[in-house]
């Protein structure tokens, strides 16, 4: 499993970095269009096997976010994009105080899909947008959910005790949690350094944003235990599908685009 999982990584990795570093307006909306569709299928089929209502759906949101640069009456708010995106993913923490309820709350689920898979990718087309920096600055985004992972994962295996959320995800743990939140303080200074930025808002922030990601993470651990299945999908070998490998992101991405707009530009 280790070994698939870092040879599609291996394979994965660099097309995308190719795509954010390289990739104009519209071949980055294309992908960030493609990569909401394949995020919003699986989470629909989770909710619900039936593969139509899942295309008809994955199909609108694919489509409204490669709209975004070209449709003169969407206009992308950052500041409705980060209360949008609070409130949607407290509803997402509170449920998961609550993993045993709303198992069968399929129209809510579906719901959040939408809600939350439209943020990802309208904040996701602005961030690789801004400016001339705007390819930097989503390549730190991607590193800074991945530097997360890491750090977690390797303080969950070194000193992991302490079960994070039990009946949600048991294999994470809330030193594996503190170890991604060091790693991205220790990221996020070097981050500045780069970017010739004042150091205290990225080592204060990139750590909030990577708790963030962990409750995307958990709550598509969520999503699959209430529907009894251990991966969203299988197009990625050892990683499992498209929301297993990106739920950090699409939870990460709206406040990593707040910050930027009201830390970094303004």
């Amino acid at each position: 499993m280790l070994k698939q999982r870092i040879l599609t990584a291996v394979l994965l990795a660099p097309i995308v970095l190719v795509i954010i570093w390289y990739g104009n307006e519209l071949a980055f909306s294309l992908f960030a269009s493609l990569l909401a569709f394949l995020i919003a299928y699986e989470w629909c089929q989770i909710v619900r096997p039936n593969k139509v209502n899942s295309l008809i759906i994955s199909l609108a949101i694919a489509i409204s976010i490669a709209l975004f640069n070209y449709a003169s009456f969407i206009v992308i708010d950052v500041g409705r994009i980060l209360i949008a995106s609070v409130v949607l993913w407290m509803i997402c923490f509170f449920w998961l105080l609550k993993p045993e309820a709303g198992k069968h709350k399929i129209t809510i689920k579906y719901a959040l899909a939408v809600g939350i898979i439209m943020l990802f990718g309208a904040s996701l087309i602005s961030v690789h947008q801004i400016t001339e920096q705007g390819a930097k600055l989503t390549l730190v985004l991607f590193l800074l959910v991945w530097v997360a992972d890491i750090g977690a994962y390797v303080a969950g295996k070194s000193f992991g005790k302490h079960k994070l959320a039990k009946k949600v995800s048991p294999g994470k743990t809330i030193e594996g949690l503190l170890g991604g939140l060091i790693l991205t303080s220790i990221y996020g200074y070097f981050v500045a350094s780069w970017l010739g930025q004042p150091w205290i808002y990225f080592v204060l922030v990139f750590p909030l944003i990577a708790a963030i990601s962990v409750v995307g993470d958990l709550f598509a651990s969520l999503l699959k235990r209430q529907a009894n299945i251990k991966d969203s999908g299988f197009l990625l070998p050892g990683h499992g599908g498209f929301l297993d490998r990106f739920d950090s992101l699409i939870a990460a991405t709206p406040f990593y685009f707040a910050f930027i707009h009201y830390f970094y530009i303004s």
